[in-house]
């Protein structure tokens, strides 16, 4: 990868452009930054072949000339630019805003206003993709899919669009789902069904997830998911005690070794 990164923001509020700004530095990313102040300035430059492809775009999605949406549908079906990152930034709370900009590009995005700590999330991945992570991106498909992996395990992601990744054919992004504090119970309860031991394993993990879905858990068929509950200290005791009854050795014993050390922990 590049040493510095080239990153093109596309805003049009004086506001956001500093805190943008502001939230870059606060990353300590070695960049040079380009601003242009509306959707159709963004895609003349992006379209001009002399100018270099941006190592990232910024897109604000509400602006003057051509919004976000326009701008994402222009570069759709050009090769060139077919890789670079999108990561859009919005204060939309419609989540059919954030559902059409992914449709027309896979995208990354950062509700409004940008802070360091939701920019840098997005730039460890991005930044990982760039400098050849092919082991993550092989585990999970490619890059499309690394970036939905990506947007699976981020806390800052919606639960519309979390929703949206739980139906994934790639088991390890509907674990990222079953994993993340903000997938919606409904969800939860839906993948603590699904076909793969994995993603029920991060669902008994998820501190969200109901009562009465752990309770189907413990008698999950898989020993995989009832051995990694019986290891889990923060299960409550009555399911610990109904593990510790298990038919199975190896998931009774570790049940039994959690309660015991719970108890010993409490006494001290």
């Amino acid at each position: 990868m590049k040493k510095r990164m080239e990153i093109l923001l596309v805003e049009d509020t004086p506001s956001d452009v500093r805190l943008t700004q502001e939230a870059l530095k606060d990353t300590n990313l070695e960049h040079n930054l380009t601003i242009l102040n509306d959707g159709e300035a963004a895609t003349e430059y992006l379209k001009d072949p002399s100018k270099p492809v941006p190592d990232l775009m910024l897109l604000d999605l509400n602006m003057p000339k051509k919004n976000g949406h326009e701008v994402l549908a222009d570069l759709k079906h050009d090769a060139r630019l077919a890789k670079m990152p999108v990561i859009l930034l919005t204060v939309s709370q419609d989540e059919g805003d954030i559902l059409k900009a992914l449709h027309l590009k896979l995208n990354y995005y950062i509700n409004k206003p940008v802070d360091s700590d939701k920019l840098q999330v997005l730039l460890n991945a991005i930044q990982s993709l760039s400098d050849g992570d092919t082991a993550a991106q092989d585990a999970v498909g490619g890059e499309d899919a690394h970036v939905r992996y990506v947007m699976a395990g981020n806390p800052h992601t919606a639960p519309a669009i979390l929703d949206r990744l739980a139906t994934e054919k790639n088991h390890l992004i509907r674990c990222r789902v079953a994993e993340n504090p903000q997938t919606s119970v409904i969800t939860l309860i839906t993948l603590s069904k699904d076909p793969d031991w994995h993603v029920r394993v991060c669902v008994a993990d998820n501190p969200k997830t109901p009562l009465s879905v752990l309770e189907d858990l413990v008698r999950d068929p898989s020993d995989d998911v009832r051995l990694n509950m019986a290891g889990n200290p923060q299960l409550p005791n009555d399911l610990l005690r109904t593990l510790s009854e298990d038919e199975n050795m190896y998931v009774m014993t570790s049940a039994q070794k959690t309660m015991n050390n719970a108890a010993t922990l409490s006494g001290q």
